[in-house]
């Protein structure tokens, strides 16, 4: 077997010199390639040097292999320098999948499917089949099937069109339907075609007989012809979560170890991941699991559009719609995340290499803080760690209220690396305790401290910095002492300030109703945190009085409970 990495180049030249960036294959396989890389989509490359043909991958990775049983393994490229050995690099891809196939961390603790000799696909096969034999057995789930047929004895129910029609000479047949509690359910014959797969296409001894053996077991089961089109029926009900940890490496089979996938090469395998997808959902996984209580995270959140527009006069339509990688939400903060498969050099720091950011993704982040934070706070471009990326870049800044940080990722050690940047994203630090002079814990004593937490710099910015953090614009009232004693009864003493701002009061109106939701007073001094929870708990008010969730006709709201109210004192008084 061929082993290469990323954006490495394959041929058929007898010189070339077969490194894991260069594979020398045979021109049978590379002719299997040539056609495979036409039907391709991907960023791959056929390049003529001196005459000669080479192909040039792109950024995917997996098993290649050719009618003729030549395999082709591609690794991730994790460095600029190649690998002394391959194996922590198939490990890495292993753990990758697993992330992306939302697998358990404890369905692949079994030492036969950690070994490292095992090529992807042989992995991937020994991963679906440890699931199949756990499934086996706990037992599969049956169901009730529906039969048609002829038969002398009634059972059932009787199909009277059917036999109104039988011919005399068949008078003593009955047409019947009954049900029969059968495991020929569609999840259990998509496992008996994946398992029939696996069998056609394993070269490794171990995965065949354990192959064999389920095939025994299930040969009962009736494998579908053309399973994919079935995939969809799967059920995701309680009943069957048994199911769950095997559904991912079954589509897995199904999908991209189809021997049927070519016409007329049905013995080739072309097993292909995109590294870009794999490492989003690899940093969302591990994201997760270090995020703080209370924090949420959204992968590929969809709710904002770049533009609106009304296309000949006629009703607005939202156009190129945004879909950050990752989306963290806590208290009521929101922070886009977005991660980048590329290696970054920290030592190109000059104004014509910048680091080897692409323009592109800074235009990308740009539309996804204007949208998603409304043009203030700190957002994250994660990318892998490697020898030349080893520490976080200094900020990168689109305004005085919009911020990047560029943070690479270890991929071995599964966590962001730390830097000054955690500061700004409480979220992300759980296994970090929050200090008492912690950003959150911080003690707001005035209205500039207050608008300076929002990210302004003095106390007339205070409104515009609600109004951004909570995108809706409100009206702002500053609450002094007059306000409160006004409020209280309570007569001033010679020596007090009536004009002292003790706080604020932030209230947004809902434009269909004329209602207002505001987060009522707010006296100093409380912290961070309590003020972002005061935040967060106005804006879902607001939107559960825009969505219909609260009644907007409240008088009538109140009539119905003070009548309930007086029936219960009644049937309460007319007891003996």
């Amino acid at each position: 077997m061929i082993q290469v990495r990323e954006y490495a180049t394959l041929t058929a030249d007898s010189e070339a010199d077969p490194s894991i960036n260069v594979g020398r294959v045979s021109g049978a396989t590379f002719e299997w390639l040539i056609n495979l890389h036409n039907q391709w989509e991907q960023d791959s490359k056929l390049i003529i040097r001196n005459g000669k043909k080479y192909l040039k991958l792109g950024s995917y990775v997996g098993y290649l292999q050719s009618p003729s049983g030549e395999g082709i393994e591609i690794l991730p490229k994790t460095e600029f320098a190649s690998p002394e050995k391959p194996e922590p690099l198939r490990k890495l891809l292993q753990d990758m999948l697993r992330c992306s196939a939302s697998l358990d961390g404890r369905e692949g603790d079994s030492a036969d499917l950690t070994r490292s000799e095992l090529p992807i696909h042989e992995w991937i096969i020994a991963q679906f089949l440890n699931q199949l034999t756990t499934l086996v057995k706990r037992g599969l789930r049956f169901d009730y099937e529906t039969i048609e047929e002829e038969s002398r004895f009634i059972r059932g129910q009787l199909d009277v069109g059917k036999q109104s029609r039988q011919s005399p000479a068949r008078a003593t047949w009955f047409n019947i339907r009954h049900d029969v509690f059968s495991p020929n359910r569609t999840e259990n014959r998509l496992l008996r075609t994946a398992l029939d797969y696996v069998l056609k296409l394993t070269k490794n001894a171990q995965n065949w007989r354990v192959a064999n053996t389920l095939s025994h077991q299930l040969s009962v089961i009736e494998p579908f012809r053309k399973p994919l089109p079935q995939i969809s029926q799967w059920q995701n009900t309680k009943l069957m979560q048994p199911y769950r940890a095997i559904k991912p490496w079954c589509v897995l089979v199904l999908e991209r170890l189809n021997p049927n996938f070519q016409h007329g090469l049905h013995s080739g395998i072309a097993m292909l991941f995109p590294m870009e997808q794999l490492f989003e959902n690899y940093v969302a996984h591990h994201v997760k699991k270090q995020m703080r209580s209370g924090a949420s995270l959204t992968s590929q959140a969809a709710s904002q559009w770049l533009i609106k527009h009304s296309p000949d006069g006629g009703p607005e339509k939202s156009w190129f719609q945004l879909k950050p990688d990752l989306l963290v939400t806590y208290l009521s903060r929101k922070t886009v995340m977005d991660a980048k498969w590329k290696l970054l050099d920290s030592t190109q720091n000059t104004s014509a290499e910048k680091y080897g950011i692409k323009q592109a993704d800074l235009y990308q982040l740009f539309a996804y803080g204007h949208k998603y934070q409304n043009g203030y706070g700190h957002m994250l471009l994660i990318y892998p760690k490697h020898a030349a990326f080893q520490e976080p870049l200094p900020t990168l800044s689109f305004s005085e209220d919009l911020h990047l940080w560029c943070v690479p990722f270890d991929m071995y050690e599964k966590q962001l690396v730390v830097g000054e940047w955690v500061r700004f994203f409480p979220a992300l630090r759980r296994d970090l305790p929050l200090e008492p002079g912690d950003d959150l814990h911080k003690t707001l004593k005035s209205i500039e401290d207050v608008s300076k937490a929002l990210g302004g710099s003095r106390a007339s910015d205070l409104a515009q910095r609600l109004h951004k953090h909570l995108g809706l614009a409100g009206e702002l009232t500053l609450v002094t002492e007059d306000m409160i004693h006004q409020t209280s009864g309570d007569q001033f003493n010679d020596w007090s300030d009536r004009k002292q701002v003790l706080g604020f009061e932030y209230a947004v109106t809902d434009p269909a109703t004329g209602q207002n939701v505001g987060t009522g007073m707010l006296l100093l001094p409380f912290t961070t945190k309590q003020l972002l929870h005061k935040l967060k708990s106005l804006l879902k008010r607001y939107q559960r009085q825009v969505s219909g969730a609260v009644p907007k006709n409240l008088d009538s709201v109140m009539a119905r409970v003070e009548e309930r109210l007086r029936l219960a004192i009644v049937t309460k008084e007319s007891k003996p």
